[in-house]
């Protein structure tokens, strides 16, 4: 087995899998804000070792944001791998190579795992995009969003006292005033919420630096998926399992 040094304490492994167990659990992977500015790899491996999961929480005013995942572990000529993916595909006897952090003990925990041939990739919940896609898909969000809170605020202002209210000066004082207002309020909303994850893209470029890939902050796996997708006609395909090449 290789063993390939970064800059963090995270390391790119190569071996054949072996004594694969996986079980599908429901677990909440949204990180606080707090936890955000502190997380790194270190702080990861912790929390999918239980090892003191105190970063983990709700997103804003979701109320549960548990959500399904596969608990993986197995062996990697001979070391112990453990961890959080989103979705393995991988089986006994292939060969892989895997991102994973040292927990001392010959022991690791497991960011991500790509199979050799077909690059095939599993990686940690939402580790998905580096961060400039991350900001792009931001601002669509957010201007999405508000437009269609707008637009129904309208909708509802027609409904309850018809299209004269347009007319009425004050309800254009109203209407001129709550324009560029609701502009600022939502993008401070969406501002908020996309700094949640941004745990995640921290992760997801992490693992990208580790597979040596280039460009990491454009790397999409949900776009690289559909672009070389192949014969796999499977829904969870790009969503919960990639590939990269």
């Amino acid at each position: 087995m290789k063993k390939q040094e970064l800059n963090n304490s995270t390391v790119l492994l190569s071996g054949t899998i072996s004594g694969l167990k996986r079980s599908r659990r429901s677990h909440d992977f949204v990180l606080t804000e707090v936890q955000q500015q502190q997380v790194g790899a270190t702080a990861i491996a912790a929390s999918a070792l239980g090892m003191g999961a105190t970063g983990i929480g709700l997103i804003g005013m979701a109320g549960n944001s548990d959500e399904e995942a596969d608990w993986v572990e197995f062996e990697l000529d001979g070391k112990q791998m453990k961890g959080w993916l989103w979705m393995m595909p991988m089986r006994n006897g292939d060969n892989v190579e895997v991102v994973a952090e040292p927990m001392g003990n010959n022991r690791y925990v497991v960011y991500a795992v790509k199979r050799d041939g077909d690059d095939l990739l599993a990686v940690y919940p939402h580790a998905t995009a580096g961060r400039k896609v991350h900001y792009r898909r931001s601002v669509k969000v957010w201007i999405g969003f508000s437009s269609v809170v707008y637009l129904l605020l309208l909708l509802m202002t027609v409904l309850q006292e018809g299209w004269g209210a347009f007319l009425d000066q004050n309800e254009q004082i109203v209407l001129l005033s709550g324009t560029p207002l609701w502009i600022v309020v939502s993008g401070l909303m969406a501002f908020r919420i996309s700094r949640k994850f941004m745990g995640f893209v921290k992760i997801a470029e992490t693992i990208f630096k580790a597979f040596g890939w280039s460009d990491i902050e454009n790397i999409d796996l949900r776009r690289t998926s559909r672009e070389h997708r192949r014969e796999n006609k499977l829904p969870n395909f790009g969503n919960l399992y990639f590939r990269y090449k």
